[in-house]
């Protein structure tokens, strides 16, 4: 097993492996708080747009479902979940606060690592790819967690909106 994991880690571009690094620097700062802008918030939901388009195109069946459970995992997560976490809106300075949190992090990980085991798990097995189930289960999982980005940064949006709406009233 071990010599398994050492020809897939050695096979791996380095390419593969700088992404990974730029996702944990990027996690490390959303530890800690810091304000930004508000469109700062976009930057991981299109990101994470792209990878999960890139791993639900393996077929039409894979990108409906990775779609549809993006879209209701968006919406779940702007309607009920409402996730600011203590996130605070200056209307002043059109920036918000965000207090640090371990979530992104976690989340970019579990994308990042999902689409990694798939890409291997296809490079042995390619005749997988036409198997629905192998289409489904993945792009699920992807959307989800994509989903939760979009969700998240549609409530910060809103967060400004409501809090641009109590000022100019």
């Amino acid at each position: 097993m071990g010599e398994f994991i050492n020809q897939v880690v050695k096979g791996t571009p380095v390419w593969v492996w700088a992404i990974l690094v730029a996702l944990i620097a990027l996690g490390v700062n959303q530890m800690r708080t810091r304000i930004v802008s508000r469109y700062t918030v976009l930057i991981a939901p299109v990101v994470f747009l792209f990878v999960g388009l890139m791993a639900a195109g393996r077929g039409p069946i894979g990108f409906t479902a990775w779609a549809l459970t993006l879209i209701a995992a968006a919406a779940f997560t702007f309607f009920v979940w409402q996730p600011t976490g203590g996130a605070r809106y200056d209307a002043s300075a059109d920036r918000l606060n965000l207090p640090g949190s371990v979530i992104p992090m976690l989340l970019m990980l579990a994308i990042f690592l999902l689409n990694y085991v798939i890409n291997v798990t296809l490079a042995i097995n390619p005749a997988l790819r036409s198997e629905q189930l192998w289409q489904v289960g993945p792009a699920i999982t992807l959307g989800a967690l994509s989903g939760v980005f979009f969700g998240r940064a549609a409530t910060l949006i809103r967060m400004n909106r409501l809090s641009q709406t109590a000022i100019a009233a």
